[in-house]
């Protein structure tokens, strides 16, 4: 009787105290396409370095989700990609320490015509690399950071956080 409480009570808890699947992820990931993501930012881009009277460097950080085509193909982080990063996190949280251990790599996917490279968490590789074959869909959650330079020219990121093959 006492193993019957504690198998009830461990499921119990695990069910009560965690994560209760994607349902909870797309709660704090707006849908939207990437190619829609990328184009608004390009658009506003143009339209903040247009007014020379104000200071044209801005971040922005915001929680994602679309879908992509993997390609089968990664590679160290790029540290520009790395270095826009910390900056965005820097303004937007008071801290970049998070991402000292959080991402080493990124991942190449298409997204409508446009080839992107974006980098994931470390903590969810080994499941990517295991889960998601080359040239399939894949749903991902992604963290974007966009940080539009001084000097002209804006860094858009999408930080894979999670993702699924098993979506409707």
């Amino acid at each position: 009787m006492k193993n019957f409480i504690v198998i009830l009570l461990t499921i119990t808890s695990n069910y009560l105290f965690s994560q209760n699947g994607f349902p909870d992820w797309d709660k704090s990931y707006t849908y939207e396409k990437a190619e829609n993501i990328i184009q608004n930012e390009i658009d506003y881009a143009k339209k903040v370095d247009q007014d020379k009277t104000e200071g044209s460097y801005y971040v922005a950080m915001s929680k994602f989700r679309f879908i992509a085509t993997f390609t089968g193909k990664e590679r160290p982080i790029n540290s520009e990609v790395l270095n826009s990063m910390k900056r965005v996190f820097k303004i937007k949280t008071g801290s970049n320490k998070i991402l000292n251990d959080l991402v080493s790599k990124e991942f190449e996917f298409n997204i409508g015509k446009t080839r992107i490279w974006m980098p994931i968490q470390n903590q969810i590789m080994t499941a990517f690399r295991n889960e998601v074959k080359k040239d399939k869909k894949v749903l991902l959650y992604t963290l974007f950071t966009n940080e539009h330079q001084f000097k002209g020219g804006i860094i858009n990121t999408f930080l894979i956080s999670e993702f699924t093959t098993d979506w409707n």
